[in-house]
This record gives C-alpha cells, structure tokens and sequence, in this order.
C-alpha cells in the first residue's frame, strides 16, 4: 500500500470512526439529531478546528504545544479588557493576532534558539500565560460589552447568515487554505520534511528551525482567532476561558491520523477529529456524563487514538 494509500485510508477510518459514533449517540439519545443540537455542535466544532489547524503544523513538525489553551484564554481576556475600555473592535482584534502570535514565537524561540524540549517549554508558557489572563481579568468574568463593541464586524462573527453560522464558514475557509498550504506549497512540503526526519532536512537545505519558529507563531495566531470567535459568540469572557483546550485540540489532531513523533498528518483528518471531538463531548452532556469523568474519558480517546496510530505504524514497520 502507498503513502498516499495509507493515509487516505487512515482519513477513511477516522471518517467511519465518526459516522458509528454519531450513529450510536442517535440512538441512545433523541436529542442528538435535533436541529438545534446539531447547530450547537457545529459551532463547538469551530473553535476546536481553528486551533487544531496550529496544532497540526506543530505536531507534524514533530513538536508539540501544551499551551494553546493558556495563549486563548490570554487573548480572549487582553482583548475583552479593550472591548470593554471602548478602544476600537479592529484594532483590539489585530492586537489580540499579533499577541497570540508573539506568544506563540516565543514557544517557538526557546524551543529553536535555546534548544529546549518543546514539552518543557510549553508546560511552562501554560502557566505563565494563564497567570497573565488572571492578572488581566482580576479573577473576574469579563462580559457586558459597549454598543459599540458588539455592532462591530468582529462581533458579527458570531452571528449567522440564515441558519448558517458565520463562524463555520470562516472555520471552513481557514480549513481549504491551511489545506493547500499543507499539501501544495514548498512550506508545507518542509513541514513534514521537517517532522518526518529534522537531520535530512537540514542536509536538503531546508531551515528546520525556521520552519519550526513559523509553525508556533502561526498556532498562537490561530489560537487568538478562535479566542475572538469565542467572543463574538459568547459575548463574555470567563476567567477559565481555554482551560485544558489543549487537550481537546491535540486529541482532535492525534484521532485525525497525526503522529506524534512528526512527519505524518493532515488538515483532512483534523477537521474529523475536531468534529469528533465535539461530538463526544456534546454526547457526554446529553448523556448526563458527571462533569469529572468527563475529561477523563477525552484523555481515555487520547490514549487509544496514540495506541492504534501505533499499532498501525509498528504494523507497517514490518511489512
């Protein structure tokens, strides 16, 4: 069977692992077909999806990043902060990128300049940044925005164009591009070189640690994106906003057929695992799943997903 194959095929048994789960969440609960569930769960999916999106560059290029989370709820919060002070919607949102993306950079300058484990420095960037987001908030949610935050065209993100969401077509389009990106350009090509095998690689010319340093300042972008999508939602900022989304996200990009030791993924497959995931979760609350077993069971997904993604490479292995 060849790469393509396999990775089509892997695609395909993500695909077939959603549609059995969606089938029995059909079935034990009548709520799960409802218009409007499926509405809620479309739009769960979105912010998932956007910043699996950064993820799967980050795993792909054989990294990872425990602080996606942490650099949302930061975002979500230094922006709502401005919403909230009147400062003009535009700028606050350009603002909110930039600093996701600086935030992001900086995992990444550690990472590629000081040669640390990406696990370490994230770990500890998670916590950094989330005592940011406190600091910003004073412990308090942040909600109730002026006239003139809410008229505004980031605010309409949140909206919908007939029953459509607006965040689900945007989340759609950063998904076509990212998947270009991924299969049709020379960065996208150096991604997985880079995750694939870092020492080839750099013997090919390609600048591993650029194309690392650019992966992690593209998440933490993408990351504030989905932050101001939440806002524009939600149209309030809790003082727990992105806590343990990293989870969710890098489950999304592992169940879509991502490796962990770099080299293998795609934008395909994390946009069904992101689904996935929201499907879970939304199943579990209509399930009446107890609020503490809940993220047990996604850390149960994440270990199965690593265990077949295993077993199937150690399989190939052998071939």
């Amino acid at each position: 069977m060849g790469k393509k194959n396999i990775k089509t095929f892997r695609e395909f048994g993500v695909l077939m692992v959603m549609v059995a789960i969606i089938i029995i969440l059909s079935v034990v609960s009548p709520m799960f077909l409802k218009v409007t569930n499926l509405i809620n769960i479309v739009r769960q999916t979105v912010e998932i999806g956007i910043m699996a999106i950064g993820m799967t560059f980050i795993i792909v290029s054989a990294e990872i990043d425990l602080s996606a989370g942490s650099i949302f709820g930061l975002t979500a919060m230094l922006a709502a902060y401005f919403y909230k002070a009147g400062v003009n919607p535009t700028l606050v949102f350009i603002l909110a990128i930039t600093a996701g993306a600086v935030l992001g950079g900086i995992n990444g300058l550690f990472i590629t300049k000081a040669k640390m484990p990406a696990f370490i420095v994230t770990l500890g960037t998670m916590q950094i940044y989330r005592s940011i987001a406190y600091s910003i908030s004073g412990g308090q949610n942040i909600s109730v925005f002026p006239e003139k935050a809410q008229n505004s065209w980031v605010f309409k993100m949140g909206g919908s164009i007939g029953p459509i969401p607006i965040q689900v077509i945007i989340m759609l389009v950063f998904f076509i591009i990212a998947h270009i990106i991924m299969s049709k350009t020379k960065f996208g090509f150096e991604v997985y070189a880079t995750g694939g095998n870092k020492r080839a690689a750099n013997l090919a010319g390609i600048g591993t640690d650029k194309i690392k340093l650019i992966s992690f300042i593209s998440a933490g972008a993408l990351y504030a994106f989905a932050s101001q999508i939440s806002i524009a939602y939600l149209q309030s900022v809790p003082t727990t906003a992105g806590a343990s989304r990293e989870m969710d996200v890098i489950a999304a990009v592992i169940l879509g057929g991502a490796a962990l030791v770099g080299g293998r993924g795609s934008v395909i497959g994390t946009l069904i695992g992101a689904i996935i995931m929201s499907v879970v979760k939304n199943g579990m609350v209509l399930l009446s799943v107890p609020v503490f077993w809940q993220s047990g069971f996604i850390g149960v997904i994440i270990i199965l997903a690593v265990l077949i993604d295993t077993c199937i490479s150690q399989a190939e292995k052998n071939k």
